[in-house]
């Protein structure tokens, strides 16, 4: 599926899901993933990494490549906000959505678990004040 109609379908079923309060489960970190030197990957396909939303909240998809592992992050936030983590294959298949989903519970910042992308496309999206804003694929 092409990662332009992916982001609008991720959009309007997290739209859908926030709208509806549903409460998406957070998942623990895969094993063999760890927050191991970080980096914020700048070379993503159908949009930038980190992304300022119009609330002023910043999306960030971060990686180690020592684990192969990456994870979301919000941060200037406010208590309620919410950051997730997709994952797909490059040609599409295989899409899983809400990974790691949680939300900012104290202080402005909050990160999800961390999860495998060797050999997958990766983003992070968040939740702000009804907006929903997703990081390019990496």
């Amino acid at each position: 599926m092409n990662p332009v109609l992916r982001r609008v379908g991720a959009v309007v079923t997290a739209a859908a899901l926030i709208t509806a309060g549903v409460v998406v489960p957070a998942h623990a970190t895969e094993p063999g993933c760890d927050y191991e030197e970080p980096f914020t990957p700048f070379d993503v396909v159908s949009g930038d990494n980190p992304v300022v939303m119009q609330t002023s909240r910043v999306v960030e998809l971060r990686a180690s490549n020592k684990t192969r592992c990456a994870w979301g992050r919000i941060s200037s936030g406010t208590t309620g906000e919410e950051i997730w983590t997709d994952r797909s294959n490059s040609d599409g298949s295989g899409y899983q959505g809400f990974l790691g989903h949680t939300r900012i519970d104290t202080g402005d910042s909050k990160h999800t678990e961390a999860f495998n992308n060797d050999n997958k496309l990766m983003r992070a999206c968040g939740s702000s004040q009804g907006q929903i804003e997703c990081t390019g694929w990496f």
